[in-house]
């Protein structure tokens, strides 16, 4: 099954059938002897269609569905398990992580949906859609972030392109033994990180860090926003006489990108304006895919593309998932202290990304 949306369904494809569980609840969804009625039932959903919006099947893939395929018409399949057959190569097949993060990047904004589970989904429907639109929930997110940033990496990218590009493949040389990030847990971990020989954190943590005496090796940063800067407000002469390397994508923050730091490294985004760039002036680069968009996937992902195996999970620290509402590393900027630690009307962090957003 596809990890990122179906984690806690299991499934068996043994004996001649495909059989789902979900808590203590199971059903089974298809046998060897049932593929030419489950063929027909999905050829008649289909035609049967006829809201205006694109049907979006919900079944196991099987062999024979191939011939679905076959016709040019607007569906989206969404397949947990591949119950038989090799799937085919088309857009419109999404029954692996890879075939996934190609639908939700090719969703427009005009697009509509309707769901379409088979019955013999059974009493684990409302399970199966709940997945699913996790999948929309994502595509809306990737929309509205190109809404608001849009015209922002552009204009980033044509300030950044014109510097010096230098791959992350530099980063070999020192293998580090801490990935740092600004949540809540990381006031625990200090003693620790103060042992660590080579650190990379991210700008949201770097402060914390300064204020404790961590210089770390590498910081990285990803906000295309101005807020990427103020991480580092009031700082400047630490970074003049540090050794920090900066990692940041070519449509990052283009006051980021011309701070003190000692070394400056990027990497091949997926970002259509990097991708045509590296194809032409920067073919070097390393191809880094971070499709959650912050700062601490993208570091793991730097990470495993430069010694090609992934961190392991006890050298990462401050990564909490979600911060308590009023905690978190990211607020405790030399920004957020020198201008609104003492504001009564700033003590959520609802209260303070308002106020920011005024800033854009």
């Amino acid at each position: 099954m596809i990890p990122s949306l179906f984690a806690g369904f299991q499934v068996s494809t043994e004996n001649g059938r495909c059989e789902i569980g979900y808590g203590s609840a199971k059903v089974i969804l298809c046998t060897e002897r049932s593929a030419t009625r489950d063929l027909q039932q999905l050829k008649q959903m289909l035609s049967q269609h006829d809201d205006g919006k694109i049907p979006v099947v919900i079944a196991a893939y099987r062999e024979n569905f191939g011939e679905l395929f076959a016709q040019p018409n607007r569906f989206i399949f969404i397949a947990p398990v591949v119950f038989s057959g090799e799937p085919v190569a088309d857009a419109r097949l999404v029954h692996d992580e890879t075939t996934l993060e190609f639908f939700v990047n090719s969703v427009g904004k005009d697009d509509k949906f309707t769901m379409l589970p088979i019955p013999q989904w059974q009493s684990l429907t409302g399970a199966v859609v709940a997945a699913v639109q996790q999948i929309f929930a994502r595509a809306a997110i990737r929309l509205k972030t190109i809404g608001h940033f849009g015209r922002l990496w552009q204009i980033n990218f044509r300030l950044n392109a014109h510097l010096p590009v230098s791959d992350i493949a530099q980063l070999r040389a020192n293998k580090p033994d801490a990935l740092v990030m600004a949540g809540p847990s990381l006031d625990n971990k200090v003693a620790a990180l103060q042992k660590k020989k080579h650190i990379w954190c991210a700008d949201t943590a770097w402060p914390a860090l300064v204020l404790r005496g961590i210089q770390p090796d590498v910081i990285f940063s990803v906000d295309a926003g101005f807020a990427s800067s103020e991480h580092f407000a009031g700082l400047h002469s630490v970074l003049e006489n540090s050794r920090s390397t900066l990692v940041a994508d070519l449509i990052g923050n283009a006051a980021v990108q011309r701070l003190p730091f000692q070394r400056k490294l990027t990497y091949r985004s997926s970002h259509p304006l990097v991708e045509a760039f590296c194809s032409s002036a920067a073919t070097e680069l390393t191809a880094v895919s971070n499709p959650a968009g912050d700062v601490g996937s993208l570091m793991r992902a730097v990470y495993t593309a430069v010694f090609q195996e992934a961190m392991p999970p006890e050298n990462i620290y401050g990564h909490d998932g979600k911060s308590r509402r009023g905690i978190s590393h990211a607020r405790g900027t030399a920004y957020f202290r020198r201008s609104y630690a003492h504001g009564h009307r700033l003590n959520t962090i609802e209260s303070y990304m308002l106020r920011l957003s005024f800033r854009y």
